[in-house]
């Protein structure tokens, strides 16, 4: 028996997961499915690594140190920058991460002044850095302090702000009757995930199959320990970490499924919509720079389009692993193939090396230059390890290795608008014909021509410029080339006045001191497919062409047309409906069913404008729960989500339709009323305290609240008005609670 576990454990796939954090709730899914034995059962021995202070997980997954890493956004930044993981699965769909503030503290333009604790990522490249952005809450008017992950710093005073997770600093906060308040990215539109899984190209793509065996079992490991959370509790106490007491981690583990949204998704699932929204907001930020883009990043997604396996050897994997960076020279001025902008690699052989750059498991750099001849220069004294797309020459030949051709073009000739199309160059080889310094085209044509007269040019554009002045009869160069250029600059003033019986061959070139960098290159090469091809043309090169008409072929497209819109019809409502939830989601308090700060900002903006214009009454009533701090120590956080439910829904029962109600933070609720002047607000406001008074709440009983009420005048901000209200609030509660204050 001993035996047959041995021989079963040896051929188990080694593989580590890198953990965001301690052990706690947060992680339950993963030890779960260590504990019950989910990972063995699919071929898995899994290490699970704690998280120590100084680990880079990302660059530790993407350098293979770890199969696996977990992070608090599905989209990783660094340095304005998109970093190349893979995402698996997401097991937060709602961010936890929030600020806790002061009391004093009631929206984000209220951090402007205060100190504020926060990680370096947090401050920069999460909700919480939008958020402040947003409300241009920056380092040139607020302070800023790296975070101690201790809560003594808030309690005393020393920061006004830190920035905190619902699953752990709240617990320890309300066990020692410290009052707070809260700022919910998600409560002004920033929604971001959390506890996201992520893995490498490499990984991804290399072990497809492990990959999902290991997301597989992660989910069911979650499924367990949300259908078993106490058991969850003792396990993770008993045998991972005693640094939360077994209550702060089912308080840990309440949080988490509010956080996993439960009834919209399922456990694990990706939100590639949430993913992109980050993109964009990061994009208007100024955080992320304009030229990134996600691209696949989504692991299905990845397999799918990489369903052909690229397997290296066992050599060639060491190789690789021993380079730890593959150099790459490129032409810095030959598009529609590729150019420098920027200091980025762009064209058509960037889209293609991005594609081999998702087989290999240690990145390609671009070494910067200023022309093709300083390319060749730095290949030959070995800066460069490749080429991305070159022709092999005899001269090339001596230091280079070449990879099999993977783009084939036609020579053409670029002249004046007056020359008449040329059948044969041969007839005017004592012309001068201009070819950029370097290229393989003007070998290719002294074999071809003896005695052609070739003049070397800086670039393209120098040869198309000399054309144009008439200091060239031609430019020669490959058809996709001169198209491009004459398309762009030179449209009416040069043509392609010659096609040549040759055509350019162009490859990877690798340098030939290193046979394996070739090798690895030529499987890469010939991994490529014609539909992939085709896509990146399309998006580089424009081209029109004139077809005779085909009735045949006409009904055949017709028929495709109509099938494809009623998919597409079919898919619009679909999508449609989803987003209709989406809207309703990013407006509406999860807890209860009311609409959000985002939303209430929305309408007191649109309020106040009628106001404004057209002189119209709008009230406002500003609700607090009394003494429900007390609620929540008495009897715990779920009664007192409980009560803020039922309190919610007496709030809608007993408001007009016209009125909106929207949770304004923890347990205050503001309700906007529209046409009523603050006397009829509050007589609607004591109906409201009347009603919640006499309601017996489950397992609580009695409840009062109380109330402020103003309105708007044309004479102050909406902000103002806010503050009004929240002053008549504070005098309820100065006057004793459980009565309406109507703002003087």
């Amino acid at each position: 028996m001993q035996a047959a576990l041995s021989v079963q454990a040896q051929s188990l796939d080694k593989v580590s997961l890198q953990l965001a954090w301690k052990y706690q709730f947060e992680t339950a899914g993963f030890i779960m499915a260590k504990e019950n034995g989910y990972y063995q059962e699919a071929g898995l021995d899994v290490e699970l690594k704690e998280y120590a202070t100084g680990v880079d997980i990302v660059e530790d997954v993407l350098s293979q140190k770890s199969n696996y890493g977990l992070h608090n956004s599905s989209v990783v930044i660094e340095n304005g920058k998109i970093k190349p993981v893979i995402l698996m699965a997401t097991y937060y769909q709602q961010s936890p991460l929030v600020f806790v503030v002061s009391k004093d503290i009631k929206t984000p333009k209220d951090l402007i002044g205060k100190s504020i604790m926060g990680t370096t990522d947090e401050l920069k490249y999460s909700s919480l850095a939008l958020l402040l952005s947003h409300f241009y809450v920056n380092r040139k008017n607020t302070i800023f302090t790296d975070h101690n992950f201790h809560i003594e710093d808030f309690i005393s005073g020393k920061v006004a702000a830190m920035s905190a997770f619902r699953t752990n600093q709240l617990y320890l906060l309300d066990s020692k009757n410290i009052e707070y308040n809260i700022i919910d990215p998600a409560d002004y539109g920033f929604f971001m995930s959390a506890v996201n899984l992520f893995t490498s190209h490499s990984e991804a793509i290399n072990q497809t199959d492990r990959t999902r065996r290991f997301i597989e079992a992660s989910n069911k490991g979650w499924t367990y320990a949300l259908e078993h959370p106490e058991e969850t509790v003792s396990i993770i106490y008993q045998k991972y970490s005693q640094l939360k007491s077994p209550e702060a981690l089912l308080f840990e583990a309440s949080v988490t499924r509010k956080m996993m949204l439960l009834d919209f998704f399922d456990i694990g699932a990706t939100n590639k919509d949430l993913s992109l929204r980050s993109v964009s907001q990061f994009h208007f930020s100024g955080l992320l720079e304009p030229d990134q883009q996600l691209g696949n990043f989504i692991f299905e997604e990845v397999s799918q389009e990489f369903s052909k396996n690229v397997n290296f050897t066992d050599q060639q994997k060491l190789y690789l692993q021993g380079k730890k960076q593959i150099n790459m020279c490129v032409d810095p001025e030959w598009m529609p193939f590729e150019s420098i902008r920027n200091g980025q690699h762009i064209g058509i052989a960037a889209d293609i090396f991005e594609k081999f750059s998702a087989f290999l498991p240690i990145p390609i750099q671009l070494v910067e230059t200023h022309s093709w001849q300083e390319s060749l220069f730095r290949a030959k004294s070995r800066d460069c390890d490749i080429f991305s797309l070159a022709s092999s020459t005899v001269e090339r030949n001596t230091y280079m290795d070449f990879t099999s051709p993977y783009i084939n073009l036609p020579i053409v000739m670029a002249t004046n608008m007056e020359e008449i199309f040329i059948a044969d160059i041969e007839t005017v080889k004592h012309k001068k014909f201009g070819v950029v310094k370097g290229y393989a085209i003007a070998d290719i044509l002294r074999k071809s021509f003896s005695d052609i007269n070739i003049v070397d040019v800086n670039s393209i554009s120098d040869g198309l410029k000399r054309v144009e002045n008439g200091e060239l009869y031609g430019y020669i160069d490959n058809l996709m080339v001169i198209a491009d250029a004459i398309q762009k600059d030179f449209t009416g003033v040069l043509k392609v006045s010659s096609r040549l019986n040759d055509e350019v061959r162009l490859a990877v070139g690798t340098r030939n001191d290193q046979p394996e960098l070739n090798q690895i290159f030529e499987i890469l090469v010939r991994h490529l497919d014609e539909k992939s091809m085709q896509s990146i043309y399309n998006r580089w090169v424009s081209v029109k062409q004139d077809v005779a008409f085909d009735y045949g072929l006409f009904w055949k497209l017709l028929a495709i047309i109509v099938f494809l819109s009623v998919a597409y019809f079919y898919y619009y409502i679909k999508l449609k409906s989803l987003n209709v939830a989406l809207l309703k989601l990013s407006i509406t308090d999860k807890l209860t069913g009311l609409f959000n700060r985002v939303k209430m900002d929305q309408v007191l903006i649109q309020y106040k404008s009628a106001m404004d214009r057209y002189g119209a009454n709008t009230a406002l009533i500003l609700l607090d729960v009394d003494l429900f701090k007390n609620v929540n120590d008495t009897y715990g956080h779920p009664a007192g989500d409980a009560v803020l439910i039922e309190l919610s829904n007496l709030i809608k029962k007993n408001i007009r339709k016209s009125d909106y109600a929207g949770r304004w933070g923890g347990e205050e609720f503001l309700i906007v009323c529209p046409n009523i002047n603050q006397d009829a607000a509050r007589v609607l406001a004591e109906k409201i305290s009347n009603k919640i008074r006499k309601h017996d709440f489950s397992g609580i009983g009695k409840v009062t609240v109380s109330a402020g009420v103003s309105e708007f005048s044309k004479h102050l901000s909406v902000q103002k008005s806010i503050s009004n209200v929240d002053k008549a609030l504070y005098q309820s509660k100065q006057g004793g609670r459980d009565r309406v204050t109507v703002y003087a």
